[in-house]
């Protein structure tokens, strides 16, 4: 058995393929982008170049070590039918992109309900992501983000990813998406019963867990508050970080740092300090 791979969420500032330079510069085992401005519904298409270049790049890293992170404005369960069309094609929009360059996993939150409650959320959600796997035969496969709980959002709870999962109509195209700073400000005591947590997740997802970000946080456990603190300086500390990239179960999982970054915007002095946690066998 092998290790969680661990790397972090690299800009794509000046071109997308940008990204797998500074992922190269931070010693990054694997790598998060986002395919376009996080906070744009359009962007312009890629460029032949674009995606060549970013092919070429990635062949190195390996592909299978890379995964894309959804734009903030998508909501899949809105009740506003305008911001709902257009999360839905956002959504077709940026799974599109991932199959361009060849990127096998993106990642998303599940939605807000906005008022209409977790039911009907989860259900519209399930809806949408139906109706755009069935329109498009995407190859790319969607992994459902584990949240904090803020305000209306939905993924707060296994059993809600569990049950898009489940009453969806493409169960193979949907995984999971593990985040320490928001399963611990969910309530899930990671730093305490990190045994009990992790061994819930793999009961219900096993193999479908496919990304951990690797966020410590400012925020007590069950605050519902999202808020990501640099490795070691949060509430989780480095004895819940060791545990974790010394878990075997997560073998081959992309480990993603979504932290704040030291001043030279890079991610490197977090990534050696997960590294030095590694247990020599």
């Amino acid at each position: 058995m092998g290790l969680m791979l661990l790397g972090a969420h690299e800009s794509i500032a000046g071109g997308v393929y940008n990204s797998l330079k500074f992922a190269e510069s931070d010693d990054c085992e694997c790598l998060q982008i986002f395919t376009k401005n996080a906070n744009r519904w359009v962007a312009k298409p890629y460029s032949d170049k674009d995606i060549n270049k970013f092919k070429v790049y990635a062949e190195s890293l390996g592909f299978n070590r890379i995964c894309a992170h959804s734009a903030y404005l998508i909501n899949l369960c809105s009740p506003k039918k305008e911001t709902e069309e257009k999360s839905v094609k956002c959504f077709i929009d940026e799974l599109s992109r991932c199959d361009q360059l060849n990127v096998p996993f993106y990642v998303m939150h599940p939605g807000s309900h906005l008022g209409i409650g977790e039911e009907a959320g989860l259900k519209k959600i399930v809806e949408n992501i139906d109706f755009v796997y069935s329109e498009h035969n995407f190859s790319v496969m969607l992994l459902l983000e584990m949240t904090a709980g803020q305000g209306t959002n939905l993924g707060y709870k296994w059993e809600h990813i569990d049950y898009i999962i489940q009453n969806s109509m493409y169960p193979d195209k949907l995984g999971v998406c593990l985040d320490s700073a928001h399963m611990y400000a969910a309530g899930y005591d990671l730093k305490n019963k990190y045994d009990e947590v992790i061994d819930t997740f793999f009961t219900n997802f096993k193999d479908k867990i496919k990304v951990f970000h690797l966020n410590d946080t400012n925020k007590e456990c069950g605050s519902k508050v999202d808020r990501h603190a640099y490795i070691g300086r949060g509430l989780l500390g480095l004895e819940f970080f060791e545990k974790l990239v010394n878990d075997e179960r997560l073998d081959g999982v992309l480990g993603i740092l979504e932290t704040p970054f030291d001043e030279d915007k890079s991610y490197k002095n977090q990534l050696d300090i997960l590294k030095s946690l590694r247990r020599q066998k």
